[in-house]
């Protein structure tokens, strides 16, 4: 027969709770740290993910050994995406320059995607929107600005000011849905 002590049951609490704390990880003493920043937004969990285009859910910038990353994460299916370097970063429709700091503009289009779904759900309940800022200053060795430039028809555009044109490697991850921007150092 089991015997519950308050003692026992203080450690199964806390055994819970660990195992839901983030890991060590295991990075030597003399790597450079990793800086991030996050910015999610305020929409609730409880709402279900959009049928439509997938909702910006978070930005995520940081500095890791040998490169800086941008992290867009979705709620929904994961959005194609479109990058090139441009001489400038133009607001979609208007063709306005975005002023963004920087010497090397990275223009990111992201096909299937909006930070706001109102447009395609006639549910209140069941829309969706992004309301974090839409624009971050990290100031980090290559990633100096990111900046919303349009949110039109279901493209959501990015432009990225860069220190100098470097490397870049964009990929997809699912659970969650981000598009990750790596950028050489």
């Amino acid at each position: 027969m089991w015997r519950t002590t308050p003692a026992y049951l203080a450690l199964a609490l806390s055994a819970v709770i660990a195992c839901g704390q983030q890991a060590p990880t295991g990075r030597a003493s003399n790597a450079p740290p990793m800086t991030s920043t996050t910015v999610p937004t305020s929409s609730t969990s409880t709402v279900p993910d959009p049928v439509g285009a997938a909702v910006l859910s978070a930005i995520r910038v940081g500095s890791h050994s040998g490169h800086d990353r941008v992290v867009f994460e979705f709620r929904g299916r994961p959005p194609t995406h479109h990058a090139a370097y441009v001489d400038r970063v133009t607001r979609d429709g208007s063709g306005d320059p975005v002023p963004l700091q920087g010497t090397a503009f990275l223009q990111i289009t992201l096909h299937g995607a909006t930070m706001d779904n109102s447009f395609q759900e006639t549910d209140p309940t069941r829309v969706l929107r992004y309301d974090g800022p839409r624009r971050l200053t990290p100031e980090l060795p290559v990633l100096r600005e990111v900046a919303e430039a349009g949110d039109f028809e279901a493209d959501l555009t990015f432009g990225l000011g860069l220190a100098r044109r470097t490397p870049v490697r964009v990929f997809v991850l699912t659970n969650p849905t981000r598009v990750v921007v790596d950028l050489a150092q």
